[in-house]
């Protein structure tokens, strides 16, 4: 991937950076696996969004690394409690943390990452301080929000399609919008700008979220770095499954070839079948490009050509990405 090449100075100095905000005197039970996370493989997406968004507005990269860094350490908080929650065993090719270390220390770690956050999101320029904060603590609120919808979803039997878009909102959306919102405003961009910045960051976020559920499903294990087909376990409502179970309603034909539900399936590779032979991949993939593309028509709206080429080129490379 070309511009994760061209990109690869910003992952390595977010790396850097996130490194340097573990404090030395944390006992070794909370520093250990804190380094542990911070060094498994990652594209670091939601930092280079909000340094892009930055030098896009006109600003420079060093104005928005420290919020860059804040929002990575607040997005790796996230995973690390969600991988608790949902008992999963990998994460990036490795043990999750509480896996590794038992649950005790995980929840330890998580609370730890979201304290240095803030740190770093306090390190804003004075003039954008209370902004940058106000929008930081409405996105902790939204995406808990978001995390107690998907947990309550396992336990319902039904949802609509309407439930899930708002759901994924706030679980995973709100956090792109924020990289991208803040990275504006750090920028320097107008009202406007930030706003449709802001804009784009949420259609982004939401179109990579139905594409990762679809990828659970259809994406190569290895380069995943956990086990296709993991939401079967929790009974996960995703789009694939909304999509599945339309079909078999709607159909009566299938409901006699078909289980009513994925966790009835005897294996996953069955369940890959179905979803390519009814067309389900491919719908969802055609409303994954409607989100990725009303995404980048809205960068076209916001800035030059040559401002937004990394912007546009890192978008497209996440519309093609097969983990």
């Amino acid at each position: 991937m070309a511009i994760f090449q061209e990109l690869q100075p910003l992952v390595e100095l977010v790396q850097d950076q996130l490194q340097k905000s573990v404090k030395d005197d944390f006992p070794h039970h909370l520093k250990d696996p804190i380094y542990y996370f911070l060094e498994s493989p990652g594209k670091k997406i939601r930092p280079i969004l909000t340094l892009l968004s930055c030098e896009a507005m006109g600003g420079k990269i060093e104005d928005a690394m420290a919020a860059a860094v804040g929002i990575e350490l607040f997005h790796d908080f996230t995973l690390i409690h969600d991988d608790i929650m949902d008992k999963d065993d990998l994460r990036r090719g490795r043990y999750t943390v509480h896996k590794k270390w038992g649950e005790d220390y995980a929840i330890l770690v998580g609370d730890a990452l979201i304290g240095l956050a803030y740190e770093k999101m306090m390190q804003s320029p004075s003039q954008h301080f209370s902004k940058v904060l106000r929008l930081f603590n409405e996105t902790l609120l939204k995406v808990c929000e978001g995390q107690a919808l998907d947990k309550e979803f396992e336990k319902r039997s039904r949802i609509g399609v309407d439930d899930y878009i708002d759901m994924i909102s706030k679980k995973t959306a709100w956090l792109f919008k924020l990289a991208c919102q803040i990275g504006a405003i750090l920028g320097g961009g107008s009202d406007k700008n930030v706003h449709l910045m802001t804009q784009f960051g949420n259609l982004l976020g939401i179109g990579f979220q139905i594409q990762d559920d679809l990828l659970d499903y259809i994406g190569e294990e290895n380069m995943m770095g956990k086990k296709v087909g993991s939401d079967l376990k929790l009974d996960k409502k995703t789009y694939v499954t909304l999509k599945y179970q339309e079909y078999i309603e709607r159909d009566k034909s299938l409901k006699t070839r078909y289980p009513d539900s994925f966790t009835k399936f005897q294996n996953i590779s069955d369940i890959q079948n179905v979803i390519i032979t009814l067309g389900i991949a491919q719908e969802t993939q055609e409303l994954v490009n409607q989100y990725i593309d009303n995404a980048l028509s809205l960068i076209k709206k916001i800035t030059s050509r040559d401002k937004q080429q990394k912007l546009s080129r890192l978008v497209q490379i996440l519309q093609q990405r097969k983990y």
